[in-house]
Formats: C-alpha cells, structure tokens, sequence
C-alpha cells in the first residue's frame, strides 16, 4: 500500500492544536512548528480529510487504516507530546 507523508505548519503567532482521529491523539503546535503524519493511503476515496473545528483547532482523519499514522514535530517523534482527546 502507497504510504503518504503530510505537513501542517503554524504560521499563528498562539498555539494550535490537531487531533488525529481515530487513534485519538491530540497536539498542541507552538508558532513556527511542523506537524507531520505519515500514513497509508487508502485504495479509494480520499487520503485525508481535515475539518476545522475553530480557528485554532482541526481534526485529521487520515484514510483508511491499518496501521496508527507515524506523527512527527519538527521532524522528530511526537510520542510525548500527545494526550488522548475524541472528537466524535
């Protein structure tokens, strides 16, 4: 299966925050750093979908999956900087 690599950057000049659903993992993203998600692209329909919550929130939900997408900030593990959060 095709693996995809997507980045979100903060250009704020406040914190932002991006859960990734469903695993559910939730980031807070300072100004100036990247967030990135590596995962597995689905067969069909879309790669990615990301739904705004506010202006400093959004929700991703990548693509069918069979493994948890790899996260990393600032091109490093994300592992310690996530809390469980559900948005739906």
């Amino acid at each position: 299966m095709q693996v995809s690599r997507q980045t979100i950057k903060n250009d704020r000049d406040i914190p932002i925050y991006v859960s990734i659903e469903p695993t559910p993992e939730c980031y807070e993203l300072e100004p100036g750093e990247k967030l990135t998600v590596i995962f597995q692209v689905p067969s069909d329909g879309d790669a990615l979908e990301i739904n705004f919550i506010n202006e400093r929130e959004l929700v991703i939900w990548p693509g069918e999956q069979l493994d948890e997408p790899r996260v990393l900030i600032n091109e490093a593990s994300a592992e310690r900087r996530s809390w469980k959060f559900k948005h739906r």
